[in-house]
């Protein structure tokens, strides 16, 4: 039998999205640029989706997933409710990544410099993923 969808815990965690984003877009409207250049929104996609693979699987991010996962590992969501909603959005590295690409683009808008350096650090990583996995499957078939 699979477990029942917290639909409402869903409802809200969108909703405190939605609520967040809309308070940012209210309160920061004079200091949004025009356009994003195609730079910006590369260095953020990479750099959310290393710091969303980090949140989501690393070992040494676990502490982050254990208080709404229920394995040792951190990595199944618990049964029910808020922390099943919210174990589900730290487990998964394309839902935690939304809301990591979320503050930072936020974080370009305030603080462009200092995101720009951690996109870079967060980005270059990712980029090192992706060499690194091509060297190993190289050497596989090699």
């Amino acid at each position: 039998m699979e477990r029942e969808r917290p639909l409402p815990e869903y409802a809200a965690l969108t909703a405190a999205f939605g609520t967040v984003l809309g308070g940012f877009l209210l309160l920061a409207r004079r200091r949004l640029p025009d356009r994003i250049g195609l730079v910006d929104v590369l260095g953020t996609g990479l750099a959310s989706y290393k710091v969303g693979r980090l949140v989501a699987k690393d070992e040494v991010t676990s502490w982050v997933r254990a208080p709404v996962t229920e394995d040792p590992d951190a990595t199944r969501p618990k049964a029910r409710g808020v922390e099943r909603a919210l174990g589900e959005l730290v487990t998964c590295p394309y839902c935690v990544g939304v809301w990591i690409a979320s503050g930072l683009s936020y974080g370009l808008v305030l603080f462009p410099r200092q995101t720009r350096l951690v996109n870079a650090i967060f980005g270059a990583q990712a980029v090192a993923d992706f060499l690194n996995a091509g060297f190993v499957r190289l050497r596989e078939e090699g």
